[in-house]
């Protein structure tokens, strides 16, 4: 049943100032509290004993904050401010007012502090407070750790929690280990039974035989720690540490085409040949972590690949897994919560695809899933929230080849492809997920022009586009170029255009790009870096392009070979 609320407060108080508690009658307004609140509503309608006295008594809980929520109760009107806004947060967690606790998580989120927001979002299990904080303390974790008074104050398991992400932009281990070691001394006597369950969650094998002495030489003072030490190989020392932290890789766009693999790093502007690749033409790459994998493509001699490899930054090497159940080329290959999905493409001239597979990296092994509503290749392709977008493309639907106005859209959840409308036709586009939304980036606007297209757009989770989203232009016509996100950043790099040679048979020639734009959103226009693409001085187009993170060259230094590494603490005998 659902009950009006009073319009106006007549709750009477009984509180004494200074005292912990605050006690209230409820024996007229327990009908309308046990409507509204989960909490109230099994106080009263069991065999409490706030059901049958008529008193609930709020321990630890001003008698402000009891009247704001109660004001909220009854009025569904709240003024919080930063002086209340925590004491409320805490009392709708408590109390379970859902929306409450909502308006008041928005408000803490503009909190300047972020690790008061984060003990406060873990000990409420608030996952937006944990988010908004953590990204704040994952960024600026070396300083908090050396500066920030409220470092020193984290309960053990807040603690713990925060040096246990894998998010936290440290170039080395030594500063999780400092951090703890700062933490640790503030209350020597108090925090020693902790000590050893904390360093559990300090990586240890990642750090240098430097900084291994450094932990050798203070635990030796100390005396509150027990060292064990072991042999470690490459893959040993991984799994021992249980990954990288953000701050021990670099982001960078990697270019797949012909032999080459190329390392662009957006922050010097710099190339960097990496380990060959045999050559294909039209193949697909993404990147999953430190891994890159590369489906498909068609070989020099015209033959098609169902090919999937993988490289490893840690090794520098390819291996080759097992092959997708067909050849194809222009197709799409997404990853989705640790499954490659190779969808569409063709597999020769002109023999369009509406097959789909996915790839389990965990049992490497292919599944079929619901094939496309319509054969399918040249899309723009990204995924969103756990579904997957394919945006425009050519088909042969009706006997010959057309370009498609449609947004395909598979849900992962229920294996089912749902279509929406494009307000014009596009191919050989490229997309990138961001803010919520797709942005979609130049590419042919049909297949009557002689010129690609200047045109980027934003789709919505919908697939439809939203006109209030602003891209400028591209400043030339590009298509069939490489589009990744790096940051809040889109880069284009390469592509193609097509332009009437003028000579005295009037043929139709392709101008090719090596050039290479950004743009990030609020920017009024695109900006081209100084670095061209390398291999190739006319350009290139259709090539594959992901973002890899590739581990730092001091951390790869500790996995080129087997060495001893300090692999856990034990708390030393009193």
């Amino acid at each position: 049943l659902t009950y009006p609320r009073a319009s106006a407060l007549e709750l009477l108080f009984q509180s004494h100032e200074h005292a912990p508690l605050t006690v209230f009658p409820l024996s007229l307004h327990r009908m309308l509290l046990a409507a509204v609140n989960p909490y109230f509503r099994a106080m009263f309608v069991s065999s409490f004993k706030e059901s049958q006295d008529g008193e609930v008594l709020l321990q630890d809980m001003a008698p402000s904050t009891v009247q704001t929520i109660l004001q909220y109760l009854y009025t569904e009107k709240i003024s919080v401010t930063s002086e209340t806004a925590q004491a409320v947060f805490v009392a709708a967690s408590r109390l379970q007012i859902l929306p409450l606790l909502e308006i008041c998580s928005s408000y803490l989120q503009n909190t300047p502090n972020c690790l008061v927001l984060y003990e406060l979002g873990y000990a409420h299990g608030e996952q937006a407070l944990l988010r908004v904080a953590m990204r704040q303390i994952s960024l600026n974790f070396r300083h908090l750790s050396l500066e920030d008074k409220s470092f020193l104050h984290l309960k053990p398991s807040t603690l713990i929690s925060i040096i246990s992400s894998d998010s936290l932009v440290v170039s080395s281990e030594i500063v999780v280990y400092r951090a703890v070691r700062r933490w640790m001394k503030f209350q020597t006597s108090n925090r020693r039974p902790f000590l050893s369950k904390i360093m559990r969650h300090v990586r240890f094998p990642l750090l240098t035989q430097e900084e291994l002495r450094e932990v050798q030489l203070e635990s030796a003072c100390c005396g509150d720690m027990r060292l064990r030490w072991k042999r470690l190989n490459r893959q040993e020392r991984l799994r021992e540490c249980g990954g990288l932290r953000q701050g021990m890789y670099h982001k960078c766009i990697l270019k797949t085409k012909d032999f080459q693999v190329g390392c662009f790093d957006p922050e010097t502007e710099k190339w960097e040949k990496m380990t060959p690749l045999k050559c294909l033409y039209c193949a697909r790459c993404l990147a999953v972590a430190d891994k890159l994998y590369v489906t498909g493509g068609v070989h020099t001699d015209d033959s098609y690949s169902d090919t999937l490899h993988e490289y490893s930054s840690f090794r520098g090497r390819w291996t080759q897994l097992p092959s997708m159940s067909m050849p194809r080329a222009s197709h799409g290959f997404l990853n989705c919560s640790q499954k490659l999905y190779a969808v569409g493409g063709w597999c020769r001239y002109e023999d369009y695809l509406d097959s789909a597979e996915c790839f389990d990296l965990m049992a490497k092994t292919w599944t079929p899933i619901s094939r496309l509503p319509y054969s399918l290749s040249h899309f723009a392709a990204t995924v969103l929230k756990n579904k997957l977008y394919l945006i425009g493309g050519v088909t042969d639907k009706l006997g010959s080849w057309y370009v498609s106005r449609k947004v395909l859209i598979y849900k992962v959840s229920s294996n089912v492809w749902t279509q929406v409308l494009l307000e014009a036709e596009c191919y050989w586009s490229g997309a990138v997920s961001m803010n919520n939304g797709i942005y979609v980036i130049g590419g042919w606007p049909d297949s009557g022009n002689l010129h690609c297209s200047r045109k980027c757009f934003f789709l919505d989770e919908d697939g439809r586009v939203d006109k209030d989203v602003v891209i400028p232009k591209l400043p030339v016509q590009i298509a069939g170029a490489g589009v990744v996100r790096w940051k809040k950043r889109i880069y284009v790099l390469g592509g193609e255009n097509t332009y009437l040679y003028n000579n005295h048979d009037g043929e139709n020639e392709e101008e090719y790009y090596n050039t290479i734009y950004y743009w990030e959103p609020g920017d009024d226009r695109w900006t081209q870096c100084l670095e061209r693409l390398p291999f190739s001085n006319w350009g290139i187009s259709g090539f594959g392009c992901a973002t890899l993170k590739l581990p730092k060259k001091t951390i790869l230094s500790l996995f080129r070979k087997t060495a001893v590494a300090l692999t856990a603490v034990e708390l030393a005998e009193s």
